[in-house]
């Protein structure tokens, strides 16, 4: 389920809220073998965590959200994550604003959104030093069994977000290089409306970094409606080259 090469369309990208809460009334039917070494590359898609969430909910009794509280937030000590129960959320944080591809202007304030239909998908909601905990803990074996952690980082092509074909895990993706002779890192991004994070760990679990920003979208796209080199695509590129080699 956390591997993204079955075919499954993602939910949310056909019909947002809609589209994820009736994906459990679905049935998905793959055309044909994708997201497999030398084939079809898969298509990332958040369908797979909603089910994963049901067959979670299914094999131990409890709410997908209470489980991963129970077996990975807490074990953790991830002192400032949790999964969203409504459209608020406590304690200091930024405000969060969607741009939508220049398409929204001034772009929208979504900082009092509500996430928790999307449920362990995209309803997640931490801190830069609890991301950069987690990974660190992950990639240094001490969240899953060392062949556990082999299997997640066993990659296929996927088709992302935004359109690359990018080698993905479960649940996990390597950071392609951004400077020669870069030591290897594994990690996670993810984005809402309004607000966007990318967190990254070095193969050992030694060296972490996060960023997290609150602004979405601001590219413009041309003609094709690919999105538009933007200055604040490069200061972030500048600053995760960096990050990741000091």
């Amino acid at each position: 389920m956390l591997l993204p090469g079955e075919g499954v369309p993602d939910a949310q990208g056909e019909g947002g809220e809609a589209g994820a809460r009736s994906a459990s009334t679905r049935r998905w039917r793959g055309t044909c073998p994708v997201g497999v070494p030398g084939g079809t590359p898969g298509v990332y898609s958040n369908t797979n965590y909603l089910l994963l969430g049901q067959l979670l909910e299914n094999v131990t009794g409890l709410q997908a959200e209470r489980c991963i509280a129970r077996d990975v937030i807490g074990p953790a000590g991830l002192r400032d994550t949790e999964l969203a129960v409504g459209a608020h959320i406590e304690g200091p944080h930024p405000r969060l604003y969607e741009a939508w591809f220049r398409m929204i202007d001034p772009p929208r304030d979504h900082s009092v959104h509500d996430m928790s239909w999307a449920g362990p998908s995209a309803s997640l909601i931490s801190t830069v030093a609890d991301l950069n905990r987690f990974y660190a803990l992950l990639l240094a074996g001490e969240i899953v069994t060392p062949s556990s952690l082999a299997e997640m980082q066993r990659t296929v092509p996927v088709i992302s977000q935004e359109g690359r074909t990018i080698d993905y895990g479960l649940g996990l993706h390597p950071l392609e290089p951004l400077s020669p002779g870069q030591d290897p890192y594994w990690g996670h991004g993810g984005t809402v409306w309004g607000g966007g994070t990318l967190a990254m760990a070095r193969a050992d679990g030694g060296r972490q970094w996060c960023t997290a920003v609150n602004l979405q979208r601001w590219n413009e796209l041309d003609t094709s409606g690919r999105p538009q080199p933007h200055a604040v695509d490069a200061a972030l590129a500048a600053f995760h080259r960096l990050a990741a080699n000091g």
